[in-house]
């Protein structure tokens, strides 16, 4: 991998590793649904509110198979990774693929995610 490749990726702390981490937003998080996506939005303790937000993909097998599931992940990993300054800091966002995800673009599902990503800052 190029040294260029290495900077753009989302690192380890960019990222929800723990499956309770991903329940607690799904339980405790605001719930901002849309079309293909539905994403869960929990802000952190105020002493990680400075820290950049992170994010956690669920794509069930009710998507497709598993061609179609890591495609949808990678369209949205490169969407967020792109826009991740925009997101609020200090916020763990849970983005859950709907089936329909399947069917879209790589660019509506990018124009969507920052759509639902923006609607997470307002009230």
């Amino acid at each position: 991998m190029s040294e260029k490749g290495r900077h753009e990726r989302l690192g380890r702390g960019d990222r929800l590793q723990a499956r309770s981490c991903f329940l607690a937003a799904q339980r405790r998080g605001r719930r901002i649904p849309g079309r293909n996506l539905v994403v869960y939005a929990l802000s952190r303790p105020e002493p990680e509110r400075k820290q950049r937000s992170r994010i956690g993909i669920t794509v069930s097998k009710k998507v497709g198979n598993a061609v179609v599931r890591n495609r949808v992940k990678r369209w949205l990993r490169e969407s967020y990774r792109r826009m991740a300054s925009s997101a609020p800091g200090g916020t763990d966002l849970v983005i859950i693929a709907r089936p329909a995800t399947a069917h879209s673009t790589y660019q509506r599902t990018a124009e969507e995610l920052s759509e639902l990503v923006a609607r997470v800052g307002s009230p």
